[in-house]
């Protein structure tokens, strides 16, 4: 067999590999910028109709049966998932950028848009991040009508579908999503902590203590933990009692919450000062009885019995911090004559 033979076979079978690859990419080529026109013609009508929605024409208002109908007109249909997800997108993206009474409004036109259930489908996919995807689309559009189908999922096993279902109900529920705190059966992070508190105090500013208080009897760790910082966001005085109660909690990192949380208030009543002063031997950590030492002394007057006591505290840092305060607020010869007698009578100091 010559040569020729055989790499004529050869040539046209690369030629026909090169042309179906550009055949296919200028398919492509075509289909993407098609797509492009499709979904650019989509995010200018949205646009065109959540403007007309929030500033409509008094002669001719934008109703929802219209907005529904040029919706369609553009693609908007059950059978093409591609184009209602690019719209949840956009619906997502238009209300995070959007504030004040716009945005209550926004909220009411969402719930009217049908998503045709491309949300509420990903909770049932296996994947967690399909789930949290779906609850975090769902709340984002206040599509409170599946708040049942999300319930449940609070105590996935996977952290952050379990954040996005609290999170939802937060927003669905504001204030009444607490009563559901003690019950859950994993704990929450510092993270999701600090997120439910965030979302409810971005979408509820006045603070609702009679919903607040039936949580209290609570043995849950990290229920204590966000009970506190939610006192500590609202400002609430009136519960500081519950922070005080948790300074000597036999948990070291429920004790460093009510630290954090009781330093944000810098100005409390003289009695609440006693309270901490009285439970200031009973917090086993000398790190955390040095905090709260920096708060006593810059939140009250200096109660000179109180800090001599100090001088004889097991903790050389607490005893430092102790003498300096003395020192500092005049009472340098009370803090000497200490000092005089712990070295000329070794068993008084250490009584």
């Amino acid at each position: 067999m010559e040569f020729v033979d055989i790499i004529i076979p050869v040539l046209k079978i690369g030629l026909t590999i090169l042309g179906v690859l550009w055949l296919s990419t200028f398919i492509s080529m075509g289909y993407r910028k098609n797509r492009i026109r499709k979904l650019k013609v989509i995010e200018e009508t949205f646009a065109d109709v959540v403007s007309n929605y929030l500033y409509p024409n008094p002669a001719s208002p934008l109703e929802l049966l219209d907005i529904q109908r040029i919706l369609r007109n553009i693609g908007i249909r059950e059978s093409k998932k591609g184009n209602v997800q690019y719209l949840i997108n956009l619906m997502i993206r238009t209300q995070r950028s959007i504030l004040g009474n716009n945005h209550t409004k926004l909220k009411t036109l969402y719930s009217q848009i049908p998503p045709y259930r491309a949300s509420i489908s990903k909770l049932k996919k296996f994947g967690w991040y399909s789930k949290a995807l779906g609850i975090r689309e769902i709340y984002e559009m206040n599509q409170q009508q599946y708040i049942q189908e999300i319930i449940p999922l609070r105590n996935h096993k996977n952290l952050y579908v379990r954040r996005e279902a609290q999170i939802a109900l937060i927003v669905f529920l504001g204030w009444d999503s607490l009563r559901f705190i003690p019950y859950l059966k994993k704990g929450l992070t510092l993270w999701q902590q600090i997120k439910i508190v965030e979302k409810l105090y971005d979408l509820y500013k006045e603070p609702q203590v009679g919903k607040l208080r039936p949580l209290y009897s609570t043995k849950k760790i990290f229920a204590k933990q966000l009970i506190m910082r939610i006192i500590r966001k609202y400002s609430l005085e009136s519960e500081v009692d519950y922070i005080l109660a948790h300074l000597h909690d036999t948990n070291y990192e429920v004790r460093e919450a009510a630290i954090y949380c009781l330093d944000s208030f810098k100005v409390i009543k003289k009695e609440k000062v006693e309270v901490i002063k009285s439970l200031f031997q009973k917090i086993p950590s000398a790190s955390q009885q040095g905090q709260l030492l920096n708060y006593i002394s810059n939140n009250s007057a200096v109660d000179v019995e109180f800090y001599m006591s100090l001088l004889r505290s097991s903790s050389d840092d607490i005893k430092l911090r102790s003498a300096e305060i003395l020192w500092n607020s005049g009472y340098k010869e009370q803090v000497q004559e200490f000092y005089l007698e712990q070295y000329s009578n070794p068993e008084v100091y250490a009584g």
